[in-house]
């Protein structure tokens, strides 16, 4: 599974999923909810850690056939 993440692109009908939730994971929820901010280093493992998320979400969704 990590192999084929490395090389995965989103799909083009997600990338506005991808961006929102992105967005709100990454600077509304700790900044504006919990009032944290990340770390250059922070920032880049949770970036990868979103991405990961994201990408075992989608291979879920895909494999049970509800993909849109």
């Amino acid at each position: 599974m990590i192999r084929n993440w490395l090389f995965w692109a989103i799909p083009r009908q997600y990338i506005r999923r991808y961006l929102f939730t992105f967005w709100f994971v990454m600077f509304f929820l700790p900044g504006y909810i919990l009032g944290l901010h990340f770390t250059k280093l922070g920032f880049i493992i949770n970036w990868l850690w979103f991405d990961l998320v994201f990408y075992g979400w989608f291979r879920a969704k895909q494999m049970i056939g509800d993909d849109e």
